[in-house]
């Protein structure tokens, strides 16, 4: 993986997080200054140089805190900064939410992060042509199966399966 960030560059990497300690941008901010001239449609074709890259950290949040921690120390030890660049999304609570608890509703599952960050890209004109919007139609349909299959088993098995009944002292 960093092989691929270095022959990227420090400019064309962001971490999907939501970092309390750094500024963060939103996806239109962060890809608001970037030339769109030699993005390939087909990064393997190019060895990646002209790829964006975008890090989703995948775990529990307190094990994505550790692992946040630390892909900045080695963002540091490879270009010197203190900050890998975060970005923010501006999606709500996912379908995931109603089974899957997260620490607060601001916070979401990897998957649905996927997908907010497909659509706000596809939302950009310069990823118009990209087609992310049909792979975060897929994503989000595969996520979807995901949910039934989990509510059907959590149902055999004679357990709630919303949020509040789980975790009712969350909600207000």
């Amino acid at each position: 993986m960093w092989d691929a960030l270095k022959l990227a560059g420090k400019d064309k990497v962001w971490c999907l997080y939501p970092n309390k300690n750094a500024p963060t941008n939103s996806v239109k901010d962060s890809m608001a200054g970037l030339s769109f001239a030699n993005v390939e449609n087909h990064p393997e074709m190019a060895g990646g140089a002209h790829s964006l890259n975008f890090i989703l950290i995948d775990g529990t949040w307190s094990n994505s805190g550790a692992m946040f921690s630390r892909l900045k120390d080695r963002y540091k030890l490879m270009w010197g900064e203190e900050e890998i660049p975060c970005i923010t999304l501006n999606t709500g609570a996912s379908l995931m939410h109603k089974l899957r608890p997260q620490p607060s509703w601001d916070r979401t599952c990897t998957a649905a992060a996927a997908i907010g960050l497909l659509d706000e890209l596809h939302d950009l004109p310069n990823f118009v042509s990209y087609g992310l919007d049909k792979q975060a139609k897929a994503l989000e349909d595969a996520v979807e199966v995901l949910f039934e299959a989990l509510t059907i088993r959590r149902l055999r098995m004679g357990k709630s399966i919303t949020r509040k009944q789980r975790h009712n002292r969350d909600i207000f």
